[in-house]
């Protein structure tokens, strides 16, 4: 148990394996577990197998939640998002969440989407970006019940021949489409600054850690720094400077967990050349310290 625990305070990175590990393991009856580049259970084992709340991380796959029943409240990013029946949420690889609550009735699906099958389900880039930035969806009682014949047909005792994988694929795609269809008007027409928007966020998910600088977000997409912002801020109601200080802090929410580094190592690793300044800034996103911050997570995970 002594180094579960460890891991989990290192990890910032969670593969399914690996979250099914940490948050997932020493039930009596373990889920059928697959294993698979598509998958899919039922969330009706989600209030038994899972204990929140869990911790931010991120996770280096794709999946999709299909509430037809309960639901509860999930972070993404720096949003938490509350999630009712007929509700959708769609997490993109490298995107950080954390499971806040799960109501006790909750029913439907989780869809597990590998990397390699992203192509396959999604038509297009741009369809990924929008199920990526607009993660949660609200359809009607009628769709999602439809959506959820589909994922019936999804048996997660399937046999794994290429001819299963693809039926798999054909009918998580029209699960997609059939999401999509459900967009306001403006979602599916995007005019070039919500374009510019998505591909910024993008960029930034890849190179965060590394470019804290405006200008190598414009000049990377070809445009310039005052055409970004009026973009950016257009589109989101924040400058694009907001939007990489919300990531390195939502960054540094993961790294305090790992009680045997200092709040100035945390600092130095996310390239701040002055701890005081880090701290100084994650109070003005958070409204608290780093140090009140991990004390939080310290009684949180206690409880």
């Amino acid at each position: 148990m002594a180094s579960v625990k460890q891991e989990k305070m290192t990890f910032d990175v969670f593969n399914f394996d690996q979250f099914v590990t940490q948050h997932m393991s020493g039930q009596e009856s373990p889920f059928f577990y697959q294993s698979k580049a598509l998958q899919i259970y039922p969330l009706s084992i989600a209030s038994t197998f899972i204990k929140p709340p869990i911790p931010l991380f991120r996770a280096s796959y794709n999946f999709l939640l299909l509430f037809s029943n309960g639901g509860g409240q999930q972070q993404v990013d720096n949003k938490v998002l509350t999630l009712n029946a007929n509700d959708a949420l769609f997490i993109r690889e490298g995107h950080l969440n954390g499971i806040k609550s799960i109501d006790p009735t909750t029913d439907g699906y989780f869809i597990y989407i590998d990397n390699s099958s992203i192509p396959h389900i999604f038509s297009d880039r741009s369809l990924l970006n929008r199920f990526t930035f607009n993660p949660k969806h609200s359809i009607s009682k009628n769709d999602m019940n439809w959506i959820c014949e589909c994922c019936k047909l999804l048996s997660p005792h399937g046999n794994n021949t290429i001819l299963a994988q693809e039926t798999y694929t054909a009918l998580i795609r029209v699960i997609v489409l059939k999401l999509a269809e459900n967009w306001p008007a403006n979602w599916n027409k995007p005019d070039r600054p919500s374009e510019i928007t998505m591909q910024f966020k993008e960029l930034l998910y890849a190179n965060f850690m590394s470019n804290k600088d405006v200008r190598f977000y414009a000049e990377t997409l070809t445009v310039s720094e005052n055409y970004l912002n009026r973009c950016v801020k257009r589109v989101t109601s924040k400058p694009p400077k907001q939007h990489i200080h919300e990531q390195i802090i939502n960054h540094s929410k993961i790294l305090l967990k790992d009680q045997s580094k200092d709040i100035a190592q945390i600092a130095f690793d996310l390239n701040f050349s002055d701890p005081s300044y880090f701290s100084r800034l994650f109070k003005q996103i958070t409204q608290c310290t780093p140090s009140q911050y991990r004390n939080r997570i310290s009684q949180d995970l206690s409880g």
